[in-house]
């Protein structure tokens, strides 16, 4: 299996370059050993599971490998005091990772305020409730049963669910504090496959209500979702 795959962004149409993504096993045991891959293992992962580690050591070796196609050769991604990554000066990226896979991408395109990517395995039927309540404002509603109409209910919450996740990294950074899901609203699947998202409150400066979004989706398999946001 090749180390890596690459994840196109292109629908997005924001010049995003495609996102690097790869398997990975928490089972197996060089897929959380962070010398033989060339990272120091963070302090505040010394005492977590294989799992954490491994996924953690998963999505850096895919940012770290699109750094380099951006022309950016550090070794490392140093971790935020709001545990996001911390990006070298003139990059934007973003890393994602779930149930056994973990994808990143970088650009260093100067336009764009912040990118975010995120990936999301459809939930078995016993957490679909648990979904909806959590992911979903009152006036979604409807535009979640024209989706459920078109991919089912279970892929419907997951790709809204999955699309604010990515609405959240490209900009949290700008906001500067933690938000809610419903400061954004899914309005409908638009042309080319991609997400309509509106700001549904005025989150700072710049970054106001009304303020329209897109969203890409990508689905790697019939249960595993990804979804991409820039501005």
């Amino acid at each position: 299996m090749p180390d890596f795959f690459r994840l196109s962004l292109d629908a997005l149409d924001r010049g995003l370059p495609a996102a690097f993504a790869r398997y990975f096993d928490p089972r197996d045991p060089s897929d959380s050993d962070f010398a033989r891959h060339g990272f120091v293992m963070a302090a505040s992962l010394a005492r977590a599971v294989p799992k954490r580690q491994a996924e953690f050591l998963a999505g850096r070796r895919c940012a770290i490998a699109a750094l380099r196609e951006q022309g950016c050769s550090v070794s490392d991604i140093a971790v935020g005091a709001d545990r996001a990554p911390v990006w070298p000066q003139g990059f934007l990226g973003s890393i994602t990772h779930s149930d056994g896979v973990a994808a990143a991408v970088v650009t260093g395109d100067s336009d764009l305020r912040g990118v975010g990517i995120d990936i999301e395995r459809i939930p078995a039927a016993s957490g679909l409730d648990a979904l909806r309540e959590l992911v979903l404002v009152d006036d979604e509603r409807r535009t979640m049963d024209v989706l459920a109409g078109e991919m089912g209910i279970a892929a419907a919450l997951t790709t809204v669910f999955s699309a604010k996740e990515s609405f959240y990294k490209a900009t949290a950074k700008t906001v500067g504090r933690v938000f809610d899901f419903s400061a954004v609203r899914v309005l409908g699947m638009g042309d080319a496959g991609l997400l309509d998202l509106v700001v549904n409150e005025d989150l700072v400066s710049g970054l106001s209500r009304g303020m329209r979004f897109h969203a890409s989706v990508t689905w790697l398999d019939e249960r595993m979702v990804m979804t991409a946001c820039a501005w």
